[in-house]
């Protein structure tokens, strides 16, 4: 599997029975105020943290549900060295970027898209295709537990299809389990992924996590790491593990959101080796 970082429907049952059950469940809709009758918002849009529904890194997947009716707007870019030129095996760029887009839906659901560019894969004649260097691919994640204040515990699950090219590939899918604890002072976050390549037999796991301090509630400071473990890889220029790792920075003001990641990658690379790699990204929220 070329890519680790984004299975079964039965997993999508139990979010939704979920969703229908318990009490504390972060439904992002317009709700009524127990102790006042009055409405309030489920999940608040004015947060100075960015909200349970943001994350202060490109590694890992927000536990929470974007606000229902909202959408979210994020561009991005990955900066790698080194990296393998277009006469390699496998070309990949130096720059990497890439854009999606998230909708809020009511009952802690939301929905999103988008595509990363990869530097472009070799066609069939070894000539580099810039068709097969575009990573689409499309996400539907539930929030099952957190506080309608993005505090305290969060608990959230997704399911991501993602493909390179337009070739016929047939893709990867991707579920994930994101657990955060947050605070004005800081953050947390664990996230477990396992992933099924369906052109090969190839499977992985990976774990990622993060520890956020914020200097004020809109500027945090943290580091970030991955680990992806390949379960099946079999194919010719597999690695057995790859590693991400950094510092991050994260600042949200108002709805808009900005972050990085200063670290270092094994991605892309012989195993063994270990490379430069940058991450950058910048959100809105209509």
């Amino acid at each position: 599997m070329k890519c680790g970082i984004f299975l079964t429907a039965a997993s999508v049952a139990a979010a939704t029975l979920l969703a229908a059950s318990s009490e504390a469940l972060a439904d992002p809709t317009g709700t009524s105020d127990l102790s006042t009758g009055t409405s309030s918002e489920r999940v608040p849009t004015n947060d100075p943290t960015g909200g349970a529904y943001t994350s202060p890194t490109l590694l890992f997947i927000p536990a929470g549900a974007v606000p229902a009716w909202n959408v979210r707007v994020t561009g991005l870019s990955e900066f790698q060295s080194p990296y393998e030129p277009a006469a390699g095996a496998n070309p990949d760029a130096g720059i990497r970027p890439g854009a999606g887009i998230e909708i809020g839906l009511p009952l802690g659901f939301t929905v999103s898209g988008g595509t990363n560019w990869v530097g472009g894969d070799v066609s069939a004649s070894g000539q580099k295709d810039f068709n097969l260097g575009l990573s689409p691919f499309f996400q539907a994640r539930f929030q099952i537990l957190g506080d309608k204040s993005g505090e305290g515990f969060q608990l959230g699950t997704s399911l991501t299809y993602k493909f390179v090219g337009f070739e016929g590939d047939p893709g990867e899918m991707e579920l994930a389990v994101s657990g955060q604890y947050r605070k004005r002072q800081g953050e947390l976050g664990v996230q477990a992924v396992i992933g099924k390549d369906f052109a090969t037999d190839d499977a992985d796991g990976e774990l990622h996590a993060y520890a956020l301090y914020r200097v004020i509630p809109n500027l945090g400071l943290g580091v970030a790491g991955q680990l992806r473990e390949g379960i099946v890889h079999n194919q010719p220029g597999d690695t057995a593990y790859d590693v991400i790792g950094g510092a991050i920075a994260s600042l949200t003001i108002d709805r808009y959101q900005v972050g990085a990641l200063a670290g270092g990658s094994t991605i892309g690379l012989n195993q063994g080796h270990f490379g430069a790699l940058g991450q950058l990204f910048a959100s809105v929220r209509f």
